[in-house]
């Protein structure tokens, strides 16, 4: 475990395109029950999906002058942009170099990638914390996938289940009692489990995906009823914390089915675990801080954010997130 201190998460912004696709609306690929089916089993309503053109830096580059603006941040101030995303702009350069440069921060400022998905919320967190306790006052963290592109029409294990969001969290450097907890991990034996490797035909001039998702949904439900509970109970027993102390748990939005399982394991109810699945299904890498923007604001001092997924790759992180600026989610134009 991990314990960082003199951490503050200033603010959270998020945004989605504003395409609006009902999955109700495959049932003439799938089949009226066996749409129903799979609505009813990853609680998948409806996801908000990108034109083309659109990517994750884009979603992220909305989120991002938002926050800025809302937190009367100046751009010159920031002194590192990290991107966290498995749906970058080229494959090379950095999409971070990219969003540096629109976002005018100061050529001093670091900026990187991070390729990560299911977990790279906590990740990025982590890389962030650890980087302003290391001396570099205020860091931007932008966090978003566009996966809806890489998905195979007539996957039934993917089509019905990704959607598109992009993600901005300000962190800053502010002495205080507070500590932010983390806890991560990995195991590369099963990265077979989430996967791209087919080719996608495609004249798109701008995004470096080029290759379909593959996944092995029996494999990954196995590998989170294993791995998350025992990461979340242990993780709780070592900080002398019980699960009824828990302000808030925002679990990674895999499927509302296991969620559902998670949350039983770990002695959660219903109001401490929300659910944005239903509304912009699992939008990877974004979903947790969309999860935090679509809710209402409330006081969550004691918060647990767990991702897990593609890698395999885990993480847990505890924080305050009471004085933070949970910005309501912000909804792109289509086309833009």
């Amino acid at each position: 475990m991990l314990a960082i201190k003199n951490i503050s998460i200033k603010g959270i912004s998020c945004t989605v395109p504003s395409r609006k696709v009902k999955n109700i609306d495959l049932s003439n690929v799938y089949g009226n029950k066996e749409t129903l089916k799979l609505v009813s089993s990853i609680g998948v309503e409806t996801r908000h999906v990108v034109d083309s053109m659109t990517t994750a830096s884009d979603l992220c580059l909305s989120s991002a002058f938002k926050l800025i603006h809302s937190l009367n941040w100046s751009p010159k101030d920031i002194g590192a942009l990290i991107f966290v995303s498995q749906t970058s702009d080229y494959q090379l350069p950095a999409t971070a170099c990219v969003l540096q440069n629109k976002l005018g921060l100061s050529s001093s400022a670091l900026a990187f990638d991070i390729n990560l998905g299911c977990s790279g919320y906590i990740y990025g967190l982590q890389v962030a914390a650890s980087l302003v306790n290391s001396g570099i006052n205020k860091i931007l963290l932008l966090v978003g996938d566009t996966i809806s592109k890489i998905v195979k029409p007539g996957d039934r294990s993917t089509e019905l289940l990704f959607g598109d969001a992009g993600s901005a969290t300000a962190l800053q450097y502010e002495e205080s009692n507070d500590v932010i907890y983390f806890e991560l991990g990995s195991d590369g034996a099963g990265w077979e489990s989430i996967v791209s490797r087919e080719q996608i035909k495609s004249d798109a001039i701008r995004g470096a995906n080029n290759a379909y998702l593959e996944m092995n949904g029996g494999e990954v439900f196995t590998f989170t009823l294993k791995t998350v509970p025992s990461l979340v109970n242990n993780f709780l027993k070592d900080l002398n914390v019980e699960a009824k102390d828990i302000d808030l748990c925002v679990y990674h939005q895999a499927n509302h089915f296991m969620l559902k399982h998670l949350s039983k394991k770990s002695n959660f109810n219903h109001d401490q675990v929300p659910i944005s699945i239903d509304e912009f299904g699992n939008t990877s890498c974004a979903s947790i801080p969309l999860t935090l923007c679509a809710r209402e604001r409330d006081n969550y001092k004691k918060t647990l954010l767990v991702g897990f997924g593609v890698g395999l790759s885990w993480g847990v992180v505890m924080c305050d997130l009471s004085r933070t600026l949970l910005l309501p989610v912000e909804v792109m134009p289509y086309g833009e």
